[in-house]
Formats: C-alpha cells, structure tokens, sequence
C-alpha cells in the first residue's frame, strides 16, 4: 500500500500543518505511478482512485497534453494538489455572486501560476475555483488529496454565468497491494 495512505490513516489531512503534509508528499513522490502507467485519455485527464475512506480520498490525475479541466470548486472540501510530473497551470476564479440562485453563478479570472514537479495547491473555500490544465507540450500527473471523498461539487460557465452540479468519478482504481517502482 501506497506509504501516504497508512499516514493519513493514522492522522488526518486535516489535522495536519502544510509543512507537514508537504513533507508526506515529497516523501512519496517516488512511489507513484508514471503517466504511462495510469489509465489515459487523449487531450483530457483521468481520475484513478488510490484510495477512499470518509476522512480523506487520495486520486491521481493524469493530464494528456492539452487537457483543460472546467473551472470547478470542491464541494467545500479542502483540497491538496501535488504535482508528480511535468508541469500544471491553474486559473484562479472568483465568485462574484453570493451563490442564492441556483444555476447562476458570476465568476471571472482572478490570476494564474505554473506549478512544477514538487508544487502544491491547497483548495479549502467553498467557493475557492480553479481550472487547471497541462502545462506545454507533455502529460502531468497530480496527486490529490481531498479532506473528505468528493462526491459532488460545482462546474461553472464563465460566460453563460452558470453552475451545474458535477460528480466526483473515477476512470480506474488502483489495487491497494499494487508495487509500483519508484
């Protein structure tokens, strides 16, 4: 089993410091899956479930080149991002509404970063949006980490000013006893 799950296990995302959590992510940042090893999809992402409990849910993503998610929150759940391989940009959103009408949602960019491998981001707000995207001409991987499965969260049209509920799905699950050299 996959070091970063027996850690959480034992202690919670939640009831750790960012140094402590970037530290469990560096420690097992050999241990993953390569892009090629994953479950793919030209031009988009792929979500493979390493692991789920009601505490925490970790997920890798594999991003083709050219995949772009929607902008999207994390259905309130706090939300770590930790980047494997290549490179990951993130669009940063702000939600200008107070969220009252259901469908509606005014958002606009508020800035973006490029994160490398070794980089992280932390979602935590309700209306804490992103669209992430890979980076260049090669696929990435992120690791995941989410205080809580995500089971549903918001999917937002920037300019049609609209949200839809969109549900957490995975493309492949991986096997707890799985040995992936490092």
């Amino acid at each position: 089993m996959y070091r970063l799950v027996p850690d959480f296990r034992f202690r919670g995302p939640l009831d750790r410091s960012a140094s402590e959590i970037e530290a469990l992510f560096a420690g097992s940042a050999g241990s993953w899956p390569r892009s090629r090893d994953l479950s793919s999809r030209a031009g988009d992402y792929t979500r493979t479930r390493v692991y789920v409990d009601s505490r925490f849910e970790i997920v890798l993503l594999n991003w083709a080149e050219g995949a772009v998610s929607p902008i999207h929150d994390h259905g309130g759940q706090h939300c770590w991002m930790y980047v494997l391989e290549g490179a990951i940009d993130v669009a940063d959103y702000a939600r200008l509404d107070a969220g009252e009408v259901p469908g509606y949602a005014h958002v606009e960019p508020t800035g973006s970063c490029r994160l490398g491998v070794g980089e992280i981001d932390l979602r935590s707000g309700p209306y804490d949006l992103h669209r992430v995207s890979a980076a260049g001409s090669a696929p990435a991987v992120s690791l995941h980490v989410y205080a809580a499965p995500l089971r549903q969260y918001l999917v937002y049209d920037e300019n049609a000013r609209r949200c839809q509920a969109a549900f957490g799905r995975y493309d492949a699950i991986l096997s707890g006893d799985l040995k992936v050299a490092g």
